[in-house]
């Protein structure tokens, strides 16, 4: 039995099928995923937090307060889903420090985690990557070693490789020793 539904737009909906199995029939039904959902959602919990509602933790480092909600942290950073979700004394703390990391790149880092927009300089990269691996949000980690293989010069290849090395970025690192090479400085 396959139920026929009016056609969906599909300029901003994908369809994909769902099988429902109830006693031996067989239910074939579209089910329609909206991509802008999630982006729309995402926007208005910034738009709380930019307003300090329903936020229900503070991150500080230094002297930056960042009002934010677990639930979204969670669910985009494994180091803020350990800690919300495990023993932890954090998870249930109101106020929370991470004295890893400044508290301007804290900020980019939260604010990205709720836009999904980060802007990678030259001026930033070195502090950027680093907290980005200790919050474990690989793609801004992957965007900062694109972005300094990019920058991959003569006058700054073994820096960008030793960096690489430090922090565990194997692609950069072995782009960076093939440049070095290329230039016979290995």
């Amino acid at each position: 039995m396959e139920m026929l539904l009016p056609p969906v737009c599909t300029k901003l909906c994908h369809q994909k099928p769902l099988d429902l199995k109830d006693d031996n029939t067989e239910i074939h039904c579209p089910v329609t995923v909206n991509p802008w959902h999630m982006k729309k959602a995402f926007k208005v919990m910034n738009e709380l937090r930019s307003q300090n509602l329903l936020c229900d933790v503070t991150i500080v480092a230094e002297d930056m307060e960042i009002a934010a909600h677990r639930v979204v942290l969670a669910a985009c950073s494994p180091y803020f889903h350990a800690m919300f979700t495990g023993e932890m004394s954090e998870s249930r703390a109101k106020r929370i420090r991470i004295k890893e990391v400044d508290g301007w790149t804290l900020r980019i880092l939260i604010d990205y985690i709720y836009t999904a927009e980060i802007q990678v300089t030259e001026e930033n990269v070195q502090v950027l990557l680093p907290a980005a691996g200790l919050l474990q949000l690989q793609d801004v980690k992957r965007t900062c070693c694109e972005f300094l293989e990019s920058q991959l010069h003569p006058v700054n290849c073994l820096g960008i490789r030793a960096f690489a090395d430090m922090h565990a970025c194997t692609d950069l690192l072995n782009k960076a020793n093939t440049y070095a090479g290329k230039l016979s400085l290995v």
